[in-house]
């Protein structure tokens, strides 16, 4: 990361989130490193607030089986997270019979895979959602659309193709630095799709943080999340949103052993 940008590059401490009411989190993965999730694990095992890591695999590796292997053992990992790179990757793959067949090895096991994906990855993705019906998935940053250019198309019928695979979940985050602050306005197109594609019971909440730092601080996250919730939703429905969904989608997996 850019040392240029001040607010990333120091040490982030949990009192900044004091008052937020915050009982657990999912810590995901920020570095293509395996050494991170490692990191993140060793955390986990010191605060119990971490109630999951989604780390990093490179699902077109060689290695991956038996780094997962070694992973999947641990109580707290909870899955990895894919990006563009690795989705631009497989368009070149000279075996790309070996990511599916790795990502199936998560399906097996009840575990999620994140999808840190834009409109223009979608449709790759959707291809091996066909394939791994029972798989797991969580669209961050509600797929990236161009929040700032008030661009809906052709993001809003891709990620629909997407919410047809009924474990696909989509995750509100990233929300207020796609906004360039907590403009609800400029996301209610957004949310108002996303919420009619997944329903009370798909929606995750994500703070993006410390990400959102550059944007508003974590008050300002949850504020922005609480007025999207749609007024039609009750109140267990945006409980659900608010943290149920994700202990379900996150810490229930099958026999680790």
């Amino acid at each position: 990361m850019p040392r240029s940008i001040g607010t990333m590059c120091r040490t982030i401490c949990s009192p900044r989130r004091r008052g937020a009411d915050v009982e657990g989190f999912i810590a995901v993965q920020a570095a293509a490193t395996t050494a991170e999730t490692a990191y993140l694990l060793a955390l986990a095992d010191r605060h119990e607030r971490i109630a999951g890591v989604v780390g990093y695999l490179n699902p077109l590796a060689d290695t991956f089986a038996e780094e997962y292997g070694r992973l999947r053992r641990h109580p707290r990992f909870a899955g990895i997270r894919i990006d563009r790179a690795i989705v631009e990757a497989y368009r070149g793959a000279p075996d790309p019979e070996r990511l599916p067949a790795n990502l199936a090895l998560l399906e097996r096991d009840g575990l999620a895979v994140d999808l840190l994906i834009g409109p223009a990855d979608m449709p790759v993705v959707a291809g091996w959602l066909a394939r791994l019906p029972r798989l797991k998935a969580a669209i961050n940053h509600i797929g990236s659309p161009d929040v700032r250019r008030g661009e809906l198309e052709p993001w809003a019928t891709l990620v629909g193709e997407l919410a047809s695979f009924p474990r696909v979940y989509c995750k509100w985050s990233g929300l207020i630095t796609a906004a360039g602050g907590a403009d609800a306005e400029a996301l209610a197109p957004y949310i108002g799709r996303t919420a009619e594609l997944f329903g009370p019971s798909r929606i995750l909440f994500g703070s993006d943080w410390p990400v959102a730092l550059t944007a508003g601080t974590y008050r300002d996250v949850l504020q922005l999340f609480e007025r999207l919730l749609p007024q039609a939703w009750s109140e267990s429905e945006r409980d659900a949103a608010r943290g149920a969904n994700a202990r379900r989608f996150y810490t229930e997996a099958g026999d680790r052993s």
